[in-house]
């Protein structure tokens, strides 16, 4: 980190970059809104990683915390990225991949502590297979570090989306490498070669199911992504956003898990999946309104998918263009994904009764 240079944007940069890219380089992108208090410990964590190519990329959405003043201060050798406004998690992601160099992309939430090997398994790993296009890592809860937070991001048929082992207690379960649909995007390594094939995150999402998009883009294209057990990292969940059921996170949620369907699930496996897209999108619908009441924000998120289906649906020609695998592999990787979904559910399940 200490080898970065500092670069100050005080407004949105250029869509594409113009840096060379430099091989062996981690290029570690933090998207920051009003999360200054927790920016000390994610950043001391990186500084002490025991992989040395890191440069820092911290985009920040308009925070009015001091968070820019207090980086600008303590952390002078990290790239700061600095928009007027929250313009949301995929549009800040992209543009601090647009100014960074690196050959590898870290994608770290601000809410987090990584283990001092965190960076250096996932290079490794992507070293010893060329098939990988990302990594996924071992999620722990941030105040328990006997809990979960996560194993790898998971999808069901039906469009739902969840990340696989969260709230578990580790006991190893998740101790193996195996090939995931995908990492969380609190916490991930891309290959930017793979980026520049597929495409970087959909900036329509703004936030919520982009890292599922991805992972299903970067299947699609053929890229695989494994799971790396010793790549630890601690997260504290909802740091910034807060509860699951929020108006504003129901009613993203809710557009994007048509988004999603539209874009990514091939014409046949749509006709297959649809019982199962019918009963999970009304799943989903009853949950937050038994838990949250949150009726009119579910509407306006699938209202807004349907304004959103002519651009989704040129988006999906772009990815059916770049589709290198059979929709029959498609289906496997999503159905493998959804039974490791509900056997996480039906560990969790069992937890709580004893």
């Amino acid at each position: 980190m200490k080898s970065s240079k500092q670069l100050n944007i005080s407004t949105a940069p250029a869509e594409s970059s113009k840096l060379e890219v430099v091989k062996g380089l981690v290029s570690v992108v933090i998207p920051n809104w009003n999360g200054k208090k927790f920016l000390k410990a994610c950043l001391d964590s990186l500084i002490a990683s025991r992989y040395s190519q890191i440069e820092v990329v911290m985009v920040d959405n308009g925070s009015v915390d001091g968070s820019v003043e207090y980086l600008e201060e303590n952390y002078p050798q990290l790239k700061l990225v600095k928009f007027p406004h929250n313009t949301g998690f995929s549009v800040a992601v992209n543009a601090g991949i647009r100014n960074s160099a690196g050959e590898f992309i870290a994608l770290l939430n601000n809410d987090t502590v990584v283990d001092e090997n965190w960076i250096s398994r996932m290079v490794e790993v992507m070293r010893q297979h060329p098939e990988i296009g990302s990594t996924g890592c071992k999620m722990l809860a941030y105040d328990d570090h006997s809990l979960l937070d996560g194993a790898g991001d998971g999808y069901r048929r039906g469009g739902l989306p969840g990340r696989i082992g969260h709230r578990e207690i580790d006991k190893g379960q998740f101790d193996q490498e195996r090939y995931i649909l995908g990492p969380c995007g609190g916490a991930a390594l891309y290959r930017r070669s793979m980026l520049d094939d597929i495409g970087l995150f959909d900036e329509d999402y703004f936030a919520y199911l982009e890292d599922v998009d991805i992972g299903l883009r970067a299947q699609a294209a053929g890229y695989k992504c494994l799971y790396v057990p010793d790549a630890i990292m601690y997260h504290l969940g909802c740091g910034t956003t807060g509860s699951g059921y929020h108006p504003l996170v129901v009613k993203l949620s809710a557009q994007n898990n048509w988004n999603t369907i539209v874009k990514n699930i091939p014409i046949s496996l749509l006709f297959r999946f649809m019982p199962q897209i019918i009963y999970w999108q009304a799943y989903y619908f009853a949950v937050v309104i038994v838990r949250g009441g949150q009726v009119l924000p579910w509407l306006a998120g699938t209202w807004n998918a349907i304004k959103l289906m002519p651009k989704m649906l040129q988006k999906r020609e772009l990815i059916n263009r770049k589709r290198r695998v059979p929709h029959s592999y498609m289906e496997e990787i999503i159905v493998r994904s959804e039974n490791e979904l509900y056997e996480s559910r039906m560990r969790l399940i069992s937890q709580s009764k004893t």
